[in-house]
């Protein structure tokens, strides 16, 4: 074998990756200087230029100041002044024409008076002013109560109008200018305000005169602060503003649109509020700087305080994009990363030439480890790489692969297994690859006796073997992971094989649930033993899923068994039904069955187990809503029956009507009326009254149609009254007692009544729903139940009413509103419409959707086929007599006519011999009679060549 090197001779090259890191480091750091450099210099810079911003409003607010002091001296602040001197209107004219931030110079008195000078400089201010042509200044000259006066001077001051104004009595002491101008010959300077006269915003600049009666104020506008802080801009981006102690904003480089320009803009409008709390708690000689995130991105926010004098302040701040502050420290970084990647093209050669002789064995490995994680497992052969530590680790992993790429092997034979059978198959099968036994047998149990085992499966040439017997006589070794048999064990179980194993299976409550039992014609090997233990792990999984199966075998026959008996419950619940719940699936199963053997018309209907399960759980159900359908409706056999039969009360009350006519006889005689002429006019009115009973007994059966003439008759005899002296409203419930009228006895009533309390309200729980999972085209009735003695009693054919019949139909609506209630598998989603469909019709006229045509699933159409079959041969049914199967079979014929049911599908039934088929095994032998298959198929098929006749004409 060739001398291996040790892998630490190779370690040096790590050193490579080592010095890039440091150079990462150190970029790094280097960056982070720059920034902090950058950012710095920046505030430098923004500090330097509030200096200039200082001096810059100094000198805008400087000679305004000396204006002012000047004025204070003058005859300008006094009533004497003469408002015409051309002299003094020249002086102030050349002052406003010098001073274009200047808007208007005034003066208010103690009075009340006021003098206001405006300059003209344009046509726009002459339209604004609504000056005459030609006009350079406007002074309006207003006395407090007296006379306001404006004149317009042209360019030699000449007066070019004159007129008396109203300026709606302006105060000049009421304006904050004047309020909050001190004695003492300060300046004061206000909070920005909206120039209504000017259409912007602007300061105003005032002091008091000497005497201290008069204030001199001048306008000043702030668009030359704005072009100064255009000027002072540290980048394209960055954003400047000027603001007061008060945070309203003086200036700024930005163009700022507000909903209302009359509006004062304040630091709150602006956003910045968030980050900037109070501006008087900014330190003055400090100010403040701090990053901050603004409008998506990362700015620096530096705040500077100007001191204008001892009680003005202002203060500047500056939001300046990181980006824009940061672009030479962004270039140095891109130099430094250039310069990185040269170093580490440069260690890359040095590392790919020092571990040539490394890379090879190791993307052998990382091929085998991908392979692994993509579950892609392959045998490949590996060449030394003359290094002893991935030699080992390269043989180690294609040792690992090979165990594994035969455990995932196993595992897809196992997933792929749905069943018990086939899943005991596959286990046995896949032990006996990975250990290559001569014979593998899987036993199991049942939850019912854990201590019999019967053999499952098995694999191999020899025959049967009895596990039962080692488990009588050695118990014990069924609790052991892995049991070897001995040789007297082995003799008894097998003469054949030499040695053997036997595996116990436990599910995850440590029951035994079965063995594996793993048999040799020959000695085993050191290699076959390394391996049980592989396969002791391979069958946990194993054990698992026959664990699962067996569990959701068990559940599944629970459902099947509790559908059943669901199914068997309605059936019980009443006589009228019989078996029919029981009948339909079997007869629907019959159906099905040729469905899927035919080559005609249903040659590609076809059919899966759990499609099957389906289809025969739809018709098990199919009639389940029965279950809240009421038996003394189920099985009303007169019209008068409730829980009992209410004929009952009737004749009692006729009872009563004929002992009234024995005491009308009686108290006649006493009163000397005719003995025999009483006697015959009461037996006369008892003849009348069993007449007329045996009439209500008659209309009560339903035997017969109710044609009108009977109709009315019951309406004329129901006159008749009787007399009640006993009270109706004891001794009952309290439901019926709230419908009970107050009534004064003793009581006149008439023999037959329908009366309020006969109807009841539906109960909620029985309402059909709004808005729910099914459209339901039923119409349901303004009552649950009418009761009406009269109205029952008139009802045309049979004994039901029309609340009887929906009741009775209802059931369906109650089938699907109880199996929409169930979580499905998918494979059984479609049970609750298959079930509920079977009383749809073809034409679209069956209940409760109104489904026509193929909207009806094929399965439900089956089971209508079956449904009304078994109904029409049933001959358990009380209330009805079983009908022969020939006539059973034309009535459905002429129902496939009338499209109710599947033509097609009756068809089949009809060629194919279901019907004869059922009736062998559930007719009685009366029932079963002749049958002309082709006079039947007449009815149906006559029908549909006469419509395409009609059709092709």
């Amino acid at each position: 074998m060739k001398k291996s090197l040790s892998f630490r001779a190779f370690i040096t090259a790590v050193c490579v990756a080592i010095i890039l890191l440091l150079s990462i480091a150190l970029i790094r750091v280097s960056i982070n200087h720059s920034r902090e450099v950058t950012t710095s210099l920046s505030e430098d810079i923004v500090a330097s230029h509030a200096e200039a911003l200082t001096g810059r409003i100094g000198l805008l607010g400087t000679p305004l100041a000396t204006l002012l002091d000047t004025l204070a001296f003058t005859d300008f602040v006094h009533s004497k002044l003469d408002v015409k001197d051309r002299v003094w209107l020249g002086t102030l004219a050349k002052i406003l024409a010098k001073s274009p931030h200047l808007s208007t110079l005034y003066f208010g008195d103690e009075n009340g008076n006021s003098f206001v000078v405006r300059p003209i400089y344009n046509a726009s201010d002459r339209g604004r002013l609504s000056a005459p042509e030609h006009s350079v200044i406007m002074v309006d000259y207003n006395q407090f109560n007296g006379e306001q006066t404006r004149i317009f001077f042209d360019r030699n001051m000449l007066v070019i109008t004159e007129f008396l104004y109203d300026n709606d009595n302006y105060d000049p002491r009421v304006r904050p200018w004047f309020i909050e101008t001190e004695q003492g010959g300060d300046i004061n300077v206000t909070e920005p305000y909206y120039f209504y006269f000017f259409k912007h915003f602007g300061i105003t600049f005032s002091r008091r005169s000497l005497d201290g009666n008069s204030v001199i104020a001048a306008d000043f506008t702030l668009d030359s602060l704005d072009d100064v802080m255009a000027e002072m801009a540290y980048s394209a981006d960055s954003k400047i503003y000027l603001f007061t102690a008060k945070e309203s904003l003086l200036a700024s480089n930005q163009i700022i649109k507000a909903d209302d320009p009359s509006k004062k803009i304040v630091l709150q409008d602006l956003g910045l509020k968030a980050f900037i709390s109070n501006l008087s708690h900014v330190n003055r000689s400090d100010g403040e700087s701090r990053r901050i995130d603004w409008q998506g991105q990362e700015w620096q926010l530096i705040i500077t305080p100007m001191v204008m004098s001892e009680y003005e302040i202002l203060y500047l701040v500056n939001v300046v994009s990181l980006e824009s502050v940061l672009a030479d420290s962004n270039d140095f970084y891109n130099d430094l990363l250039l310069i990185s990647l040269a170093v580490v093209v440069l260690s890359l050669l040095i590392v790919i030439i020092a571990t040539r002789h490394v890379v090879r064995p190791l993307t052998f490995l990382a091929k085998s480890l991908k392979d692994i994680q993509r579950f892609s497992f392959k045998r490949r052969t590996y060449k030394s790489s003359g290094i002893t530590e991935i030699d080992q680790i390269n043989e180690t992993m294609l040792m690992m692969e090979e165990v594994l790429f035969n455990f995932i092997e196993n595992l897809k034979q196992v997933a792929r297994s749905t069943a018990p059978e086939e899943m005991s198959l596959s286990l046995v099968s896949q032990v006996q690859d990975i250990l290559k036994s001569d014979d593998c047998l899987l036993f199991t149990n049942s939850l019912q006796s854990r201590g019999e085992f019967s053999l499952a499966a098995k694999i191999g040439g020899y025959g049967q073997m009895n596990l039962q017997a080692l488990y009588d006589s050695t118990p014990a070794a069924f609790q052991q992971s892995i049991y070897e048999l001995s040789q007297n064990e082995m003799i008894r179980l097998s003469t054949q094989h030499q040695a053997g194993f036997m595996m116990p299976l436990f599910n995850r409550n440590k029951q035994n649930t079965g063995a594996l039992l793993i048999c040799f014609n020959d000695k085993v090997n050191a290699d076959i033993r390394g391996r049980l233990a592989f396969v002791q792990e391979f069958i946990g999984f194993n054990e698992l899923v026959l664990e699962h199966l067996e569990t959701a075998e068990a559940q599944t026959n629970l459902f099947h068994a509790f559908v059943m008996m669901t199914a068997s419950a309605v059936d019980v619940k009443s006589a009228y039904t019989g078996e029919h719940c029981k009948r339909v699936p079997e007869l629907t199963q019959m159906l099905a069955e040729k469905m899927v053997a035919d080559k005609g018309v249903f040659s590609g209907f076809k059919m899966d187990k759990k499609q099957w399960e389906e289809l025969l759980l739809a018709a098990w159900l199919h009639d389940c809503g029965k279950v809240s359908t009421p038996d003394f409706i189920m099985d009303k056999s007169t019209k008068l029956e409730t829980v009992y039969d209410r004929i009952h009360e009737v004749r009692m009350r006729y009872e009563v009507l004929k002992r009234d006519a024995e005491i009308g006889y009686l108290e006649a005689v006493l009163e000397g009326a005719d003995k025999r002429q009483a006697r015959m006019h009461c037996e006369q009115l008892q003849r009348t009254l069993e007449s007329e009973f045996a009439f209500v007994a008659e209309c009560n059966l339903g035997s017969e149609f109710m044609a009108d003439d009977k109709i009315a008759r019951l309406d004329k005899l129901a006159q008749r009254t009787w007399l009640r002296t006993l009270p109706d409203d004891i001794g009952i419930s309290h439901q019926e007692k709230m419908k009970k009228i107050a009534q004064t006895l003793p009581a006149i009533e008439t023999v037959l009544t329908n009366k309020i309390e006969h109807l009841y309200a539906w109960d909620e729980k029985k309402k059909l729903p709004v808005n729910g999972l099914r459209d339901f085209k039923i119409k349901q009735p303004e009552y649950q139940y009418n009761r009406g003695e009269l109205y029952n009693l008139g009802i045309k054919a049979g004994t039901l009413t029309a609340e009887d019949r929906y009741n009775i139909n209802e059931h369906i609506v109650q089938t699907y509103m109880m199996l929409d209630q169930l979580p499905y598998p998918e494979h059984l989603k479609n049970v609750p419409i298959i079930a509920g469909s079977h009383h749809e019709r073809i034409d679209g006229k069956g209940y409760p959707l109104e489904l026509a045509g193929e909207e009806i699933p094929l399965q439900g159409r089956i089971i209508a086929v079956a449904d009304v079959f078994e109904a029409l041969t049933a001959s358990d049914r009380p209330y009805k007599e079983a009908k022969p199967l020939s006539l059973a079979l034309k009535i459905m014929a002429n129902m496939v006519k009338d499209k109710h049911l599947d033509r097609e599908l009756f068809d089949l039934f009809l060629t194919t011999g279901v019907y004869n088929q059922y009736a062998t095994e559930y007719l009685t032998e009366q029932q079963i009679d002749v049958v002309d298959i082709d006079s039947i198929r007449g009815i149906y098929f006559a029908m549909s060549e006469q419509s395409s006749s009609i059709l092709e004409q």
